[in-house]
Parts: structure tokens; C-alpha cells; sequence
């Protein structure tokens, strides 16, 4: 049904389309030409470069920031190490006796070690 054909209901008249051709309503989209594709190409690679960039420089400072913190952790060991005061305990059966967080603060050493330690003091 085409608006414009005598119909009793005026509300169902007026809600009736025109008589118009689908081609001359329907908007073709606007279609880019090939410099502004290769534009908005160039512009995407360029920016996936920096991004890449930026991702290893990141990496990088990350990694120098956890080499250093090892390395101070590291010193800090010796350190400890160096100016803790130690004995050798020549009877083990008393170990057995001593409570638990006791144990725990017993390091054990080879000769080698202890001999290194003594040396640099």
C-alpha cells in the first residue's frame, strides 16, 4: 500500500512511506581513496614501531633494576657474613638440646669456608 490511495484511517495514511525508489534512499558509504589508506597504514606500522620500542626500553630498565637489586642483595649477604661473629662448635651433641629458632640460626660451613671467613678479617 503507497500513501495517497483513499484509506479511511488518516493516522495509517500518514505513517505510509512515499512512493520512492530503495537506490535514491540508500547512502553509499564514503569510500577512502588509496593515499589515505596508505597513509592510515603508514601511520598504524609507525606507531607499532614506537610501541615496540618503548616495550624494550622497559624491558631493559626493568632488567637493570633487578641485576642491581641482586647484586645488593648479594653484598648484603657477605657483608653479613663478614661481620658476624662465629665459633666453631667442636661437640655436636649439644645441638640436639638447643631449641628450635636456635637451630635455625646455625649455619653449617666447610673448613674452607671458615678458613676464608677468618682470612678476611
Amino acid at each position: 500500500m503507497v500513501k495517497g490511495k483513499a484509506y479511511r484511517k488518516t493516522w495509517k495514511e500518514a505513517r505510509k512511506p512515499t512512493n520512492k525508489r530503495a537506490s535514491s534512499r540508500v547512502k553509499s558509504a564514503k569510500r577512502q581513496t588509496f593515499e589515505e589508506r596508505t597513509a592510515k597504514k603508514r601511520a598504524l606500522e609507525e606507531v607499532k614501531v614506537k610501541q615496540a620500542e618503548l616495550l624494550e626500553t622497559r624491558k631493559e630498565v626493568r632488567k637493570a633494576r633487578h641485576k642491581k637489586r641482586d647484586a645488593k642483595k648479594k653484598r648484603k649477604e657477605e657483608n653479613a657474613l663478614k661481620n658476624g661473629q662465629y665459633q666453631v662448635i667442636k661437640n655436636t651433641e649439644k645441638i640436639r638440646k638447643w631449641h628450635r629458632n636456635a637451630k635455625k640460626t646455625l649455619k653449617t660451613m666447610s673448613g674452607e669456608q671458615i678458613e676464608a671467613l677468618m682470612k678476611g678479617r
